[in-house]
């Protein structure tokens, strides 16, 4: 019985060690603006770049619509990478500087647009991206191939933060200073880490192994 409390004290201390993945939201709403989601007018391509940012694990995106509210967002399929740019990139000069776009790398979600709910566009993303701030800024990319637009949602943007700048392919040499407030893993509760599960799924076997062994010692004391 001692070994069997053991084990299951063990085990409530992984289950208090899977903690709510950390969660941030960059930008403050400051005005709304139609583009990646609503219309196709800033072409097929929106990249905005955010620095700062400490080591996170990326499961979720959020995008708000609390200055212009409600709408629909916009028919057709879209694909959202993540991926990285030099820490030596100008944010404030993001949107205006003469430059190729980068080719995005981790493809997170390809589909149509998820509905507006609760004021929030939320994407649950397909695989997890590890940011690592070492490897440089993080760069979201969102690309409409189709050029699919027709509906009539403004997401809140945040103008000249130091933090975040986004471009349109459409207007590659024009100083928007602008990006989309965004938000990580908002909709995530609680992600184990992959250790995190492993010693979880040993800690159950363990238990399990006890209660089998305890169950045989009654049988053979009773025999």
């Amino acid at each position: 019985m001692k070994n069997l409390l053991r084990a299951a004290a063990a085990l409530g201390f992984l289950g208090a060690a899977v903690v709510p993945s950390h969660a941030i939201v960059v930008g403050t709403a400051e005005s709304s603006n139609s583009i990646p989601f609503d219309t196709y007018l800033g072409g097929s391509t929106y990249q905005q770049v955010y620095a700062g940012l400490s080591s996170i694990n990326i499961n979720s995106l959020t995008f708000y619509n609390s200055k212009t509210p409600g709408g629909t967002p916009a028919t057709g399929q879209f694909q959202l990478y993540l991926s990285y740019v030099s820490a030596s990139t100008s944010i404030a000069n993001f949107d205006a500087t003469n430059v190729a776009f980068p080719n995005p790398s981790s493809l997170v979600y390809s589909g149509a647009l998820p509905a507006l709910a609760n004021g929030k566009l939320e994407f649950a993303l397909s695989q997890a991206f590890n940011y690592n701030p070492a490897n440089g800024y993080l760069m979201l990319t969102v690309y409409n191939p189709s050029l699919s637009g027709d509906g009539n949602l403004f997401l809140d943007v945040d103008a000249n933060n130091p933090q975040t700048n986004g471009r349109f392919s459409a207007y590659p040499y024009q100083a928007f200073n602008q990006g989309l407030v965004t938000g990580f893993n908002e909709q995530v509760s609680a992600v184990p880490e992959p250790s995190t599960w492993a010693m979880m799924v040993l800690g159950f076997a363990g238990v399990g192994f006890l209660a089998y062994r305890r169950r045989n010692q009654i049988s053979c004391q009773a025999a």
